[in-house]
């Protein structure tokens, strides 16, 4: 909100200010809520208004919507007394809005020239897909010869078959459809630049090559990936980021925290995602089988290979993307062979000297610290230095603050469905004790915790007499709440002098911003009896902020404090 500081104090006093709603739903006939529920530039003078305390006012409005989508977006709305309006303030907010239309469709035009550009590149590389790139419309921007000689793109430049697929900017999405010549599988992926989804690719798949690929395919993508915290979110769109490059990616993290996941969501969003994903865990095979298991064998090679030889893991992943997890534990004389595999993109097989040329993708994780076992002679530093092109940090569920209840509902809704036993809910003391924990184990952890409270719980809400002993929470917010804050800086004998009210608001000047965070959190949880659901709508936070700032930021041997 802008404009003239009477008018603004005037409007004040008719709730007129940000933060509250003037939807058609709550307020009535008003141009600004009027002109977002029925998509049109419209003008309500005076008494025209539904409530009578805005009698006195003329409102002009006009909704900005999406070129593409059609959708309004927002608005520009006018608003002054009756006797005073101007009367080209109608005018005015409809070039307004029409200005600011335009430059979202010059940006369309630049969404557009980004997908074709990605057309291109994928139809270069892959020669023989066949693809369409659409906007975030679904309108058709540039597709294979075979969707047009197919019939399969009507007359309004849409794919047919898409309005039977409920489809989503965040998802990706197969389908399949009987044509003329067989059972073909599309797969519908979104189209990121800079983080932000301007579009979709659409995959066609022939009955022959969808028969061929029913192994080693992905379960996850980025958008069964759960959490809403700073750094996962830094860490996704880094990832989105870098998906459709071929260079490799080192994902490092400690166990448990979804190395693979990140994996696996990487490869389904990229231009490789009809291809093969194959995983290896480096440190699970034997050393003795680990060169014939990934880089393969000819025949006669070795007592028991099999007649033909055999392809390797590599091979296998021919047009898609090979995951090596744990590659701090691969063996050293492997890396050599694997170094050379990457600079030259081509593996000999053992016992063959024919080199077979490769189209895969390499992604590693590892949970050790490859740098100092770099220095520690365990794993080569030029191999290091090759796999840490693109680098992604996936970051322990500790600091993933506001995460845990998140993952928790998605893991308690699909577990209670799998042992067919009612939903599972946690009370505030429990999931603070849970927001306090350190998890080790990380998602992993989580997972078995929560597996254990379906099994474990009999009812529909988890107590902290529910959890495990490590976990509980021994004290009650009240108890937590009701340390003295002079106890943080002073002596004890200090405490009258320090107890008095002077004293306490000198003291509260001094406090970090942190300090102060909490000093207003615990002063309305001392006012609503440590009702945390209340606290948060009060603050306009979600609880698990609350629990973050109670549990995490000042639990761990720091003195808590209470204001009176």
């Amino acid at each position: 909100m802008e404009g003239e500081s009477s008018l603004r104090q005037k409007a004040e006093e008719i709730n007129f200010i940000a933060g509250t709603s003037w939807s058609e739903l709550h307020a009535g006939t008003n141009a600004m809520g009027t002109s977002l529920a029925i998509g049109t530039p419209m003008q309500v003078f005076a008494s025209e208004h539904f409530c009578q305390s805005v009698h006195n006012w003329v409102c002009s409005a006009a909704p900005i919507k999406d070129p593409v989508t059609k959708k309004v977006l927002g608005g520009i709305n006018l608003t002054g007394i009756w006797d005073v309006v101007h009367p080209h303030s109608l005018s005015t907010v409809v070039s307004t809005a029409q200005v600011i239309e335009e430059k979202l469709l010059s940006h369309l035009k630049f969404e557009q020239f980004m997908l074709m550009e990605h057309y291109i590149e994928i139809t270069h590389k892959n020669h023989g897909k066949s693809v369409a790139v659409l906007d975030r419309g679904y309108q058709v921007i540039k597709a294979s010869p075979l969707f047009y000689e197919n019939d399969w793109i009507d007359k309004n430049n849409r794919i047919i078959d898409l309005d039977n697929v409920d489809v989503s900017l965040d998802h990706t999405y197969r389908w399949k459809e009987e044509k003329r010549n067989g059972g073909w599988t599309f797969e519908l992926i979104p189209y990121f630049h800079q983080g932000c989804p301007i579009g979709y690719i659409v995959h066609a798949i022939s009955p022959t090559k969808a028969s061929r690929n029913t192994g080693n395919v992905t379960k996850h993508s980025f958008s069964s990936l759960i959490g809403q915290s700073p750094k996962f979110l830094s860490v996704t769109a880094e990832a989105r980021s870098v998906a459709n490059l071929d260079l490799p990616v080192l994902i490092e993290g400690e166990s448990g925290t979804g190395k693979e996941l990140l994996a696996q969501s990487i490869h389904s969003s990229s231009h490789r995602s009809l291809g093969p994903f194959v995983a290896i865990n480096c440190g699970a095979i034997p050393k003795e089988l680990a060169a014939s298991e990934i880089f393969g064998y000819e025949e006669g090679s070795f007592t028991g290979s099999l007649k033909g030889g055999r392809a390797g893991k590599f091979q296998q992943a021919e047009g898609g993307t090979i995951f090596l997890d744990e590659i701090g534990e691969m063996p050293l004389h492997l890396q050599t062979i694997l170094l050379r595999v990457l600079e030259e993109g081509e593996i000999v097989r053992l016992g063959g000297n024919q080199p077979i040329k490769l189209n895969v993708r390499v992604i590693a994780a590892t949970n050790c610290d490859l740098k100092k076992a770099c220095k520690e002679g365990t794993f080569r530093k030029d191999l290091y230095y090759r796999l840490n092109i693109l680098s992604l940090q996936v970051p322990p569920l500790r600091e993933r603050s506001g995460d845990i209840p998140l993952i928790l509902d998605r893991l308690f809704k699909n577990i209670c469905i799998d042992l067919g036993r009612p939903q599972l809910k946690l009370d505030d003391r429990a999931l603070l004790a849970l927001e306090r924990y350190e998890w080790p184990g990380n998602v992993r952890e989580l997972r078995n915790f929560a597996y254990k409270m379906a099994v474990k719980v009999k009812g529909n809400i988890i107590t902290n007499a529910d959890l495990p002993k490590e976990l509980r929470e021994e004290r009650t917010i009240e108890e937590y709440t009701a340390v003295n804050v002079s106890d943080r800086y002073m002596d004890k004998e200090l405490q009258p002098f320090l107890s008095s009210p002077q004293c306490r608001e000198a003291m509260c000047e001094t406090l970090s911003l942190k300090d102060q965070e909490l000093h207003t959190i615990l002063t309305v949880l001392n006012e609503l009896n440590g009702n945390i659901t209340e606290a948060a709508k009060r603050l306009g936070i979600h609880r698990s902020t609350i629990y973050r700032k109670l549990g995490r930021e000042y639990s761990r041997e720091r003195a808590s404090y209470a204001p009176k």
